[in-house]
């Protein structure tokens, strides 16, 4: 059932979801979390909610949707859609469209739709704000989840937040990678002796190659070195090298969910490794709504620190002075 409010108040549209709760005969009962989806426009409304209903269905909650525009200023008016029932799973659905100078204070909007003794969490899909941990919507949140992954210029945006970077900030890039730091956590518990370097390929602008050889180095302390694979889409392989010249493998081409594990003087052996899906990444970062250490120790010290990433830092800068001096 989708309901359309004009020109309403939150207190208004919470007062509506409670009587369609009551009316049919359901309530707001095993919520677990209130999400807040931060979209920059209506056309990627229905794209939110079909990632955060596959998310809800694990972590059932309330999904606020609020579509930010670009002016805050102008006359307040909000518009609104209720969506509950069985279209939406296990979650109430709220669409919030604020206008004008309604949405210059979005905390104090969403404020009446929060459940009561639950935690918020805060998702931006598309672009991120310059700075989640102090958006109106960020400041709310135990949890801020971004996705580089989606932006034109996924590395840029993912160094970018890193420097603002906040304790509860996280991004669906790290999550997208835990499946390879899984089967490579059990490949680097097998050997024997450590291996004196690490090459990893993939994408040469997609944080997963970036994020694994970070965490690699992190891990290991071991020198790790980033390969551009131009057929790739995201990481394609990790290859360890030994003082005897022996090598092991794990690489998966672009297109594929399966990859190889190759040794020297043993047979390849294949592995399920499928890209995950946006829907799976926002399920696991909802699992825990700690701050991840981890990945701001990651993120924040480790990223910025390899000669890639620098490379990449240095040709962006210069990218922009040469825009900025054809501007003048």
């Amino acid at each position: 059932m989708i309901i359309t409010l004009k020109d309403t108040t939150a207190s208004e549209v919470a007062s509506r979801l409670v009587e369609l709760r009551a009316e049919r005969g359901a309530a707001a009962l095993g919520r677990v979390l209130t999400l807040l989806v931060v979209v920059p426009d209506m056309i990627d409304v229905d794209r939110a909610i079909e990632i955060s209903d596959a998310a809800s269905r694990e972590h059932p909650c309330r999904v606020v949707v609020v579509v930010e525009p670009p002016d805050h200023t102008g006359q307040p008016r909000l518009n609104a859609q209720l969506r509950v029932g069985g279209e939406v799973g296990p979650s109430d659905v709220i669409v919030l469209e604020p206008r004008g100078a309604a949405a210059q204070d979005l905390d104090t909007l969403v404020m009446p739709l929060l459940l009561s003794d639950t935690p918020v969490v805060t998702y931006w899909p598309n672009t991120p704000p310059e700075n989640p941990g102090e958006h109106p919507l960020g400041t709310i949140a135990v949890r801020r989840i971004t996705d580089s992954r989606s932006t034109p210029c996924a590395m840029e945006t993912l160094l970018a937040l890193s420097h603002v970077y906040t304790p509860g900030d996280s991004d669906l890039a790290w999550a997208g990678v835990t499946q390879w730091r899984a089967v490579l956590t059990t490949l680097i518990e097998g050997f024997d002796l450590a291996p004196t370097s690490v090459i990893v390929t993939g994408n040469a602008t997609h944080p997963s190659s970036f994020l694994v050889a970070a965490w690699l180095k992190k891990r290991m302390d071991v020198d790790v070195a980033l390969e551009k694979d131009r057929e790739a889409e995201t990481i394609t392989g990790v290859h360890f090298i030994f003082e005897d010249g022996s090598e092991t493998a794990l690489t998966r081409r672009s297109v594929s969910s399966v990859a190889h594990l190759t040794r020297t003087g043993l047979e390849s052996v294949e592995v399920n490794l499928a890209r995950r899906s946006t829907q799976d990444c926002l399920m696991e970062e909802l699992r825990r709504l700690d701050p991840d250490v981890f990945y701001g120790e990651i993120v924040t010290r480790d990223l910025p620190g390899l000669p890639e990433t620098q490379q990449l830092l240095h040709a962006a800068n210069a990218t922009e002075t040469r825009t900025s001096s054809d501007a003048d």
